[in-house]
């Protein structure tokens, strides 16, 4: 043989540490030397055509574009592997290997691959890609100058042997929300793919806009695609059928199936503003420039939403040949339908006791419709409400409930609970060490049960992450994503993970991933002292290699060097900022955004706090004494300082400790109105000297509209003529029911309350 010429490589020696490998296959051996690829290389598979070959093909390709050489594909003989190559080998016959699952073994001499289907050849081309040094990915080094200095790479020899623990393993990413660029959404295929993700979940059509060119209706494109922003410029885009194909090869080509939503009966402002007559009113309808839930849904009982739906789905099927379609089904409310003349008519016509059972007879027809196509429908975990539709798969968003519900009816269930995996949440909420104490196997289930479990998605919505800020969100918690949904449970373990993640960085660097942080880059850390009414701050890291500047509010001028807690008295805000003390890593601009510290030590901190009515166990905020513990609650409803009640007035009484001179009483309060949190109608300040005869010192009305959709807060302050009080009430009126015009018309109305301020 030819082969036989060659003559044996010298031995190189084992790299000090081996290179980091996420997901971690289930099984690896590190073996002693390096496997050196040059331009001697030759890259084989079994056959000219097929998975195996367009895999070689591929791997030579990424070779090729970083190295002064591309080594030559060919088919192998079927005899004994020649040294000095990597074979591509699929063998459908005899060992039982799981249809994603691979063996790679690097050897001195040799490399082989080998798996039963393509899946599993293409998942080991990127364990193998994983073994070349990071630098493998620069960009840099594609260009000719610099890529002619590249005569060669050595791979560690191991032995791997792998297979995913679920089968699905998605990224949801939502288009509508912002636009994405078609190069764009390619790139971020090519990213998931290396992780050997295998489901981009692509979300086509919402209120904000309706992304996918459907040839029947040219208006949904031409009308829904485009929304006035509130400042007066326009935003918006589509993929043409021809993009969206091209997309769908791509994917296919890397091992990924693209699961088209469009989501239905809910969501659909931008569809209706195309076609209004698909509404319960006839609208008018515009596309939504705000983010939320609008009650403007498809109308249940008209018959030519169905012939629209029946339409559009046709198209949607020709251009996605995955078995699963998306339609939502979350967050659609009934107030129209309970209005409509024609929903209560389809309601009496099919028997339906009420509006939840009418969205559960919408989804079971479209079901079925897709059923009829050899598709099947996936809905988020509120197609449960009313009764699963037969056939359904379940989507479980809400928590883990959803899920097991689904399940122990028969169904199929994919987990992608807001606790673990909504990307669009700050790190605040779910940091990379959150992320991958994900279980998707909720507990409590039998083994039959959990098999119906296919596996797991993260959420990139895009309400408040334009396409510039999505590697952020993304990266680096998809990596924990991944291992989680790949990784066999008794191979993962935190620690040992992020020491790989530590070491995967110049990885994502070399891709120009512009990842953001993997826990709360800068966070407070805040002692009170009564005695000397001051706080001290301290800064505190949320991972390695950072360094700290805040600006005292004592001197805003001039930003500081932290290097010891900050003392504060009086009232504030002290703003600090992380930033990474590597600048080589993402180009030296990893710089946290500004954290702010909002304190006022005024003389109500401390008191004793005795409450009307209990907060809601979800926004506790520590606890009642969180009202007047000196710190400030900001614009966000999760930053656990805002205490929540639901459905109530709120009464608060202070015991100061003794008599005390009042000049002023205040208390802050948020609204933020998409999440169903107002304003109070007004709130009433009463002093007492004995805690039972109260004298009322003010009562102010809420002036803030209730329609402002962007968060904000404001406090009902009451300036007093000098009284004397041990205690001070204030008693905040709920609006008690979100109003007519809301989404959430008639339900249950929140108020957040921080902070009780005494003076």
């Amino acid at each position: 043989m030819l082969f036989a010429l060659v003559l044996p490589f010298p031995a190189r020696t084992q790299p000090d540490l081996p290179p980091p490998l996420i997901p971690l296959p289930a099984r690896v051996v590190w073996q002693p030397g390096t496997f050196h690829v040059d331009a001697r290389t030759v890259i084989l598979a079994e056959t000219d055509t097929g998975a195996a070959m367009a895999t070689a093909r591929y791997v030579a390709a990424l070779i090729g574009q970083v190295s002064s050489f591309q080594p030559d594909v060919a088919v192998h003989d079927g005899l004994r592997q020649p040294d000095n190559s990597i074979l591509f080998s699929i063998q459908s016959r005899g060992e039982r290997m799981h249809p994603e699952g691979y063996m790679l073994r690097v050897d001195p001499r040799r490399v082989l691959i080998r798996a039963s289907a393509g899946a599993g050849v293409f998942h080991a081309a990127q364990t193998l890609r994983q073994l070349f040094p990071a630098r493998f990915e620069s960009p840099a080094l594609q260009h000719p100058t610099r890529r002619d200095t590249v005569r060669g790479w050595d791979l560690p020899a191991c032995m791997i042997q792998d297979a995913p623990r679920f089968a699905w393993r998605g990224l949801l990413l939502d288009c509508c929300r912002h636009f994405m660029d078609v190069e764009f959404v390619m790139r971020t295929i090519d990213l998931i793919a290396q992780l050997k993700m295998n489901r981009l979940h692509w979300h086509l059509t919402d209120d904000q806009g309706w992304r996918i060119e459907i040839q029947r209706y040219p208006a949904l494109t031409r009308v829904g695609a485009w929304r006035t922003e509130k400042d007066g410029t326009r935003h918006g885009g589509f993929y043409t059928q021809e993009q969206i194909r091209a997309i769908v090869a791509h994917a296919a080509a890397r091992q990924v199936t693209i699961v088209p939503e469009i989501e239905m009966p809910g969501h659909a402002l931008a569809a209706l503003a195309s076609h209004p007559e698909l509404g319960c009113t006839g609208g008018p309808y515009s596309v939504a420039n705000d983010w939320g839930v609008f009650k403007d849904i498809f109308c249940a009982g008209k018959e030519e939403t169905f012939t629209f739906i029946e339409h559009v789905l046709s198209e949607v099927m020709e251009l996605f040949p995955s078995e699963y379609i998306h339609i939502g089904g979350d967050e659609a409310p009934t107030f129209h339908w309970e209005r409509c003349v024609q929903c209560q008519a389809r309601m009496t016509a099919e028997g339906l006791e009420d509006e939840h059972a009418l969205q559960s007879w919408f989804i079971a027809r479209v079901g079925r419709f897709l059923a009829e196509h050899g598709r099947r429908l996936i809905g988020w975990d509120e197609i449960l409400e009313g009764g699963l539709p037969e056939g359904a798969t379940v989507q479980s968003w809400r928590g883990m409930d959803g899920a097991t519900a689904a399940v122990r009816a028969g169904q199929h269930a994919i987990v992608s609970p807001t606790s673990h995996a909504y990307f669009d949440y700050p790190v605040s909420s779910i940091d990379l060490e959150r992320v991958y104490s994900f279980e998707p196997i909720p507990a409590g289930l039998t083994t039959i049960d959990a098999s119906r479990i296919l596996g797991g998605e993260c959420n990139m919505w895009t309400e408040h992450a334009p396409q510039h800020l999505v590697d952020g969100k993304i990266f680096p918690r998809i990596l924990a994503m991944a291992e989680v949904l790949w990784t066999p449970v008794r191979q993962r373990e935190y620690s040992a993970f992020h020491r790989r993640v530590d070491a995967f960085y110049p990885r994502l660097d070399s891709l120009g991933i512009r990842y953001g942080f993997e826990a709360p880059a800068v966070s407070f850390d805040i002692a009170r002292d009564s005695t000397d009414r001051r706080f001290t701050v301290r800064l505190i890291s949320g991972q390695s290699g950072l360094r700290f500047r805040y600006i005292d509010p004592a001197a805003p001028s001039t930003p500081r060097a932290y290097d010891g807690p900050v003392h504060l008295r009086g009232r504030g805000v002290l703003r600090a900022v992380a930033e990474a003390t590597d600048t080589a890593r993402a180009g030296g601009t990893l710089r946290s955004d500004t954290l702010a510290l909002s304190y006022d030590w005024h003389d109500g901190v401390d008191a004793t706090v005795t409450l009307g009515q209990r907060f809601h166990t979800s926004y506790a905020a520590g606890g009642a004494g969180a009202v007047v513990d000196g710190l400030r609650g900001t614009d966000y409803f999760r930053d656990g300082r805002w205490q929540g009640y639901e459905d109530t007035d709120v009464e608060i009484t202070l015991d100061l400790g003794a008599e005390r001179m009042i000049t002023e009483l205040a208390a802050g309060f948020l609204q933020y109105q998409p999440a169903w949190i107002f304003m109070p109608r007004q709130v009433s300040f009463s002093v007492s000297r004995d805690g039972q005869r109260y004298t009322d010192v003010a009562t102010i009305a809420n002036e803030a509209s209730d329609r402002d959709g962007h968060a904000c807060t404001r406090d009902f302050r009451a300036t007093t003529a000098r009284v004397s009080a041990r205690y001070v009430r204030l008693r905040a009126e709920t609006i008690g029911v979100c109003p007519d015009w809301h989404p959430g018309a008639g339900g249950k109305a929140w108020i957040f309350i921080d902070e009780f301020i005494v003076r």
